[in-house]
């Protein structure tokens, strides 16, 4: 007896969280979190009749993690720039070639972290998304930015819709 293979399309947006790298798969009858770390993967379906609710919401990971990049990378460019300093204005000692080596050294380090920073803000809004199924809430690793996750929401309560059927009308039990 031979198994149905499901072809999978690939959504909108990955993420990365402490349970590793995930995405999200679309078959015809249900959707596939693949969340994979190293060489470790774990898969999660939920069938889109069992699917209640798709939820987006905002978080502060954007900030945050601006914050720290944008910290760390100032602080390397007032070392390097305090090191620079130091080897011009000693110019006339034999060790001030010595200090341009951290210079570029802490030169380099702020800049890798201000672009990162920089690469951070431009990518949007971070967000976590959530699945309500009649088993309760799902944190799903992916999509993990707002733009990406509205696409993802919208694709798949279309689908969702279109698998369960029009929703009940709101009025008295028929008689």
């Amino acid at each position: 007896m031979s198994t149905p293979t499901h072809v999978y399309r690939k959504l909108r947006g990955g993420g990365f969280s402490w349970k590793g790298h995930g995405r999200l798969w679309r078959a015809e009858d249900h959707l596939l979190e693949v969340t994979s770390i190293y060489v470790s993967e774990s898969y999660r379906r939920f069938f889109f009749q069992d699917v209640r609710a798709f939820i987006v919401q905002r978080t502060n990971l954007r900030a945050i993690w601006a914050a720290i990049f944008g910290g760390v990378g100032t602080v390397c460019a007032l070392i390097a720039s305090a090191t620079w300093w130091a080897g011009i204005s000693n110019s006339s000692e034999d060790w001030h070639v010595a200090l341009y080596i951290p210079t570029a050294l802490f030169g380099l380090a702020a800049l890798v972290f201000l672009v990162l920073c920089v690469i951070n803000l431009s990518l949007g809004q971070t967000c976590r998304c959530h699945v309500l199924t009649s088993t309760g809430w799902h944190a799903l690793s992916a999509p993990t930015r707002v733009g990406k996750a509205n696409h993802t929401q919208a694709e798949i309560i279309s689908i969702v819709q279109a698998a369960q059927g029009p929703a009940p009308t709101a009025g008295p039990p028929p008689l």
